[in-house]
């Protein structure tokens, strides 16, 4: 009985794993398969749930082709292998490119739940989207659960807050450097005025005085 609980817990751990052999490769084709699964249930994938399905059941089966070359098993060839993954890759490559098709069509149909559940779904990376989705929470957000996108929008609201706050503040620094500039041009103007002032008095004086002198110079006839 210890026997055979040990040999499932390895049948399990190996199935939750990924063969070691060209898992730079491998790692991508496999991961997905369970994200590719939940694609299937939306309606906006329907029409390439087929594609889907072929590319899960060649996944499987070329996984188990992955563990038994790791194990070294009799007429297991890497080159076949790697041919395998290679047409998977492909065929990944094409349902990634569906499900992008699939999220811009969501997303111009204004489907709130298909845009929040392919982003939670991982298959769609939201900063290949970002002008997109902000403005979709903006308009949506407030009558839709779009979970998916919160962080985004948060981040975008506290950027944008401090674009704001910075631009205020330079703006209150232009201001009081035009007002202070503004005193500096009445107090020299001032200052102007009194020293004409000033200049004029003089002037007046010595005008004066040389209207005296002129005076008495005449009544004792120089």
């Amino acid at each position: 009985m210890k026997k055979y609980v040990l040999l499932l817990l390895t049948a399990l751990t190996l199935f939750a794993e990924n063969p070691k052999s060209f898992a730079a490769l491998g790692d991508v084709i496999y991961d997905n398969v369970e994200t590719f699964k939940q694609l299937e249930s939306l309606p906006v994938m329907s029409p390439y749930n087929k594609d889907i399905e072929v590319y899960i059941k060649e996944a499987t089966a070329v996984k188990k082709m992955g563990f038994a070359l790791d194990a070294k098993e009799e007429g297991v060839v890497a080159k076949e292998y790697l041919a395998a993954l290679r047409k998977l890759s492909a065929k990944h490559d094409k349902v990634i490119q569906f499900s992008r098709s699939s999220f811009s069509e969501a997303i111009e149909k204004e489907d709130a739940a298909t845009v929040n559940y392919m982003i939670l779904n991982g298959v769609i990376d939201p900063e290949n989207y970002r002008s997109e989705l902000i403005n979709f929470y903006e308009e949506f957000g407030e009558d839709n659960n779009l979970s998916g996108i919160v962080a985004m929008h948060d981040e975008y609201v506290k950027a944008t807050t401090i674009d704001t706050n910075a631009t205020r503040e330079s703006q209150a620094t232009k201001d009081a450097r035009e007002k202070k500039e503004s005193i500096a041009r009445f107090e020299a103007t001032l200052k102007a005025k009194d020293k004409a002032l000033e200049d004029s008095v003089a002037e007046e004086k010595a005008r004066e005085k040389e209207k005296v002198l002129a005076t008495q110079k005449e009544e004792l006839g120089l």
